[in-house]
């Protein structure tokens, strides 16, 4: 929340009186899932077979939050909103199938903004419905772990990201001038991490993904 209000601050520092007909603020918190950021796979040769173990880097789901401005266009069916959205969360490294020992590899301290436009399929409904696409560049600010100990470390700093957001919703307006929403969202970028980040005797059988942000939120849209 403490993040939240001044974003808000300068949603309506931006919306001043005069361009007032058409804009809206939006603020909304609820949990941010991701996908895996590396996996790495070794494989055992014995005298009966072969054993493939896969060691995978991903965020453990955490509470975040959104705020956004969003401008209406003509009848209001489309609209272009810009959001920024953030959390913190723990890395961590588990073994094959997830069902492995779990470490602690550091925190990820994750700030995104998205430029999407906004396809409202009725615009004049109590309960509105829409779909949005757009732009997306993302901070990925990763502190690792003291000490180290697991075999997909973290680097250390801030590394900007582009890629994409796409996702829905429905607003259920209480008034003319407020309402409940609730969005779910899938950001993609590529990937903070480099190869050369985990050492080169580890390249055999390293997969860097694309990174998955997926916000799924509850909140308020004023329209003023």
């Amino acid at each position: 929340m403490r993040k939240i209000l001044p974003a808000a601050t300068v949603c309506l520092a931006l919306a001043s009186p005069s361009f007032a007909d058409g804009w809206s603020l939006g603020v909304g918190t609820g949990p941010f899932v991701f996908g895996e950021f590396a996996e790495r796979s070794s494989t055992i040769v014995t005298e009966t077979g072969s054993l493939t173990s896969h060691t995978k880097l991903s965020a453990a789901t955490r509470a975040g939050g959104t705020a956004d401005i969003e401008h209406s266009i003509g009848s209001g069916r489309f609209a272009v909103r810009f959001e920024a959205s953030w959390t913190r969360a723990p890395m961590r490294v588990k073994g094959s199938g997830g069902s492995g020992v779990s470490f602690e590899a550091g925190h990820a301290g994750i700030t995104i903004f998205a430029m999407p436009i906004v396809f409202t399929l009725n615009p004049r409904g109590t309960f509105r419905f829409h779909l949005g696409a757009g732009p997306a560049y993302g901070f990925y600010k990763m502190t690792a772990r003291q000490g180290g100990g697991v075999s997909l470390p973290l680097f250390e700093g801030t590394r900007g990201r582009w890629g994409g957001t796409a996702g829905g919703g429905v607003e259920w307006w209480l008034s003319d001038r407020f309402a409940v929403e609730a969005d779910a969202n899938d950001i993609v970028t590529t990937s903070p991490f480099r190869r050369s980040d985990f050492g080169t005797s580890q390249f055999g059988g390293l997969k860097i993904p694309k990174t998955h942000n997926v916000h799924t939120t509850l909140g308020i849209r004023y329209r003023m």
